[in-house]
């Protein structure tokens, strides 16, 4: 039912950064289809340095499609923020971002907004900040209106972002906003810190649900912590989700072994759940 991701990096990365695969394109291209994953999800800033041409034949050559394009490296290398205190820094993001989602349309997939979104440095001004953001995703909305592209805001745990954390947070901004091109993306490592009753959440905003990270409580693969996936795939599939879901956390104990454990667990998981939802008769 589901299908399934791996998150790739062509940057020389810091070891405990939550990327599994990186690399050239080429390279991280073979590992994630020798891993059994049916897409790539690409860690990438700059996107104009990148060919749209040679990504789909690289994934093509693979049997591969892109799930989405994460943006964060646009906030660490380039200091882009949708809140930034300077405007012209505002807006060099806002268009930046249309260049995500302009190589977005051409792979075929959507563009998350995660760290991009920048932190509120005075609580008492919250509001401004807010409103920042919700200025940025509008002109984001539109323009992906015009070019057929999807945005997506990820719920970040609050030792890395100090606003819109929970699902309700996060969830309820965005319905607030009522934006059709701008989706809600979950991330179990933040859930698992920043949700009470996690499954519940996936639930109250599975109407705006367009993209999913699975990640253990120790950012390592699924089945190395003590998240309950199983009961992740029984909310997923309550509200029928048909998107991807992608493993994104750390490469322990390689990144190799790590993308096939996580991946292994996933699907007998997924299956667990299917069998589990069947009726039993006698």
């Amino acid at each position: 039912m589901f299908r399934y991701g791996v998150q790739c990096a062509f940057q020389d990365l810091p070891e405990r950064m939550p990327v599994v695969f990186r690399g050239s394109l080429r390279q991280v291209a073979e590992d994630s289809r020798k891993a059994g994953y049916e897409a790539m999800e690409l860690y990438i800033c700059n996107p104009k340095d990148y060919n749209a041409a040679e990504l789909k034949a690289v994934a093509a050559d693979n049997g591969l499609g892109y799930s989405a394009i994460c943006t964060g490296l646009e906030k660490i290398l380039n200091q882009l923020c949708l809140t930034s205190e300077d405007a012209s820094v505002r807006a060099k993001a806002v268009d930046r971002l249309k260049e995500h989602l302009d190589l977005g349309v051409a792979i075929g997939c959507p563009v998350v907004v995660g760290t991009m979104r920048g932190d509120i440095p005075a609580w008492d001004q919250r509001q401004v900040y807010l409103d920042r953001l919700a200025d940025a995703l509008r002109q984001l909305d539109a323009y992906a209106a015009e070019i057929g592209g999807e945005l997506l805001v990820e719920n970040i745990l609050q030792y890395v972002s100090n606003y819109l954390n929970s699902l309700d947070e996060v969830g309820g901004f965005l319905r607030e906003l009522n934006l059709p091109h701008v989706k809600l993306h979950i991330d179990t490592h933040s859930m698992h810190m920043e949700e009470t009753k996690p499954f519940d959440a996936v639930r109250k905003f599975g109407d705006i649900l367009g993209y999913v990270h699975f990640s253990d409580s120790n950012r390592g693969y699924p089945g190395s912590g003590v998240v309950d996936f199983k009961s992740y795939f029984h909310a997923l599939m309550d509200v029928d989700y048909r998107g991807y879901i992608v493993a994104e956390y750390q490469p322990y104990p390689t990144a190799m072994e790590s993308a096939v454990r996580g991946l292994e667990y996933m699907k007998l998981l997924e299956r667990a759940a299917e069998i589990e939802r069947l009726e039993f008769k006698r």
